[in-house]
């Protein structure tokens, strides 16, 4: 019976032993799984960052380009408000924004009549009725 024993615990010696070494291989395995995971993460996050810095970049180039498609826009009514001759189809857009700024005017002094003020000679801004000067430019407002 003794004997029985004792190769029982030789036998539960050796299974703990095979358990041991496959439950050190298994940690082993997932460490390095969760290694790469680790990696991949890392790369992944590296990647989102550079790609929102280069998103960041296209937007501020993108908005130069409309600030200076309004810049390029606005030189070319400048010079057609100057007399200088144009193309024609600028032109044609250019008399577009011109009736729609004397309609602008039109509405501005019309507001500024229904509130009881003055329009501005100089600058166009509305300024009490009883105001000798403008507020804003400093001219001289007639009665």
């Amino acid at each position: 019976m003794v004997e029985f024993f004792e190769n029982l615990g030789e036998i539960i010696s050796d299974k703990a032993k095979v358990v041991g070494k496959k439950t050190e291989e298994i940690v082993e395995v997932v460490s390095k799984k969760t290694g790469e995971v680790v990696d991949v993460v890392a790369k992944k996050t590296e990647q989102t960052v550079e790609v929102q810095k280069i998103k960041g970049q296209i937007r501020t180039m993108e908005r130069n380009n409309e600030r200076d498609y309004q810049d390029i826009g606005k030189m070319v009514y400048d010079k057609f408000k100057n007399g200088v001759e144009i193309e024609d189809a600028y032109r044609e857009l250019c008399e577009a924004i011109k009736a729609r700024e004397e309609e602008i005017e039109k509405a501005k002094e019309s507001v500024a009549e229904l509130k009881g003020l003055d329009v501005c000679p100089t600058c166009k801004a509305h300024v009490d009725a009883n105001v000798t000067f403008c507020p804003k430019c400093g001219a001289k407002i007639d009665e």
